[in-house]
């Protein structure tokens, strides 16, 4: 069980938010949904494309999380990170906010699928050949994996700053959070997660779909994992020696928000040492 921080928020965030970054957060969704328009034709295929795409995304992740908390909220008490809960958890509010976040992801997805109804080609390959042969595939897959690690862990760390928390801030109500919050960000943090999907619309950017599917796939169900509140003993023993982020390492930002930044893997994390035990560390230096 991870000791629980009393608060969440850093010390500087004043207890009334400004109203401004709801208002970017609405200008992003409005901005995102009225982009359909600037399609030079068959702009009711891009809207049909959104619907789609929406249904397609929120569906399974909802469903997912779903089944991921009606079995972690069954488990005893003593096996969660946190303990017994000192409040039911806000599941509605995370399914809302997930609910959102796929609406974001469904704008981007939109552009790919509406190239390839209308029959322009798409970065997606599904032959090998195409994706340039198996090895290079997997070895830019890897890179590409890698180097977006490292865009999330910097995106993390930014909405931690002091001018853009506000956008954040959302996601760190969920303080002991059930599946449901594993996407449940605001539009902004969405856009900044989600942006590198509408690459599948380039047809230069080739990804092998095998592979890119099972990617985005892993990054949902370690979503749902880092979420659930509890720690698989033998993912906790398997994760971290290939710098994967686990739930017993996650769980640790929602009780404490100034610790252990990384989204999919710990890479960043240990580089710039700003896990749980590096603080800890430095603290007892200092003390020294």
């Amino acid at each position: 069980m991870t000791e629980a921080h009393p608060n969440t928020a850093p010390s500087w965030l004043p207890s009334k938010l400004p109203a401004w970054p709801t208002w970017v957060d609405g200008g992003v969704i409005v901005a995102l949904t009225s982009a359909g328009l600037l399609a030079p034709d068959h702009r009711d295929l891009w809207y049909a494309a959104l619907l789609v795409a929406f249904a397609g995304i929120a569906g399974p992740v909802l469903a997912g999380a779903a089944i991921t908390t009606w079995w972690s909220e069954r488990r005893p008490p003593e096996q969660r990170l946190q303990g017994a809960r000192r409040r039911p958890a806000l599941m509605a509010r995370e399914a809302r906010d997930t609910a959102l976040a796929a609406w974001v992801a469904a704008c981007l997805v939109a552009w790919a699928l509406w190239r390839l109804w209308t029959g322009r080609p798409i970065g997606l390959v599904w032959s090998a050949a195409e994706a340039g042969g198996v090895l290079p595939a997997l070895l830019q897959s890897l890179a590409g994996v890698v180097v977006l690690d490292a865009w999330l862990y910097w995106k993390h760390r930014l909405l931690h700053s002091r001018w853009l928390f506000a956008f954040h801030r959302g996601h760190h109500v969920f303080r002991d959070p059930t599946a449901f919050a594993g996407f449940a960000v605001g539009p902004v943090e969405s856009l900044l997660t989600f942006w590198p999907v509408v690459l599948v619309a380039v047809p230069q950017a080739k990804h092998w779909a095998p592979i890119y599917f099972a990617l985005v796939g892993g990054f949902i169900l370690l979503n749902f994992y880092l979420h659930c509140g509890l720690a698989v003993r033998l993912l906790e023993a398997l994760l971290p020696r290939l710098l994967v982020n686990t739930s017993a390492f996650h769980n640790r930002h929602h009780a404490n928000a100034d610790v252990n930044f990384g989204e999919a893997l710990t890479l960043w994390d240990r580089i710039c040492r700003t896990r749980l035990e590096d603080r800890v560390k430095v603290k007892e230096q200092a003390h020294k």
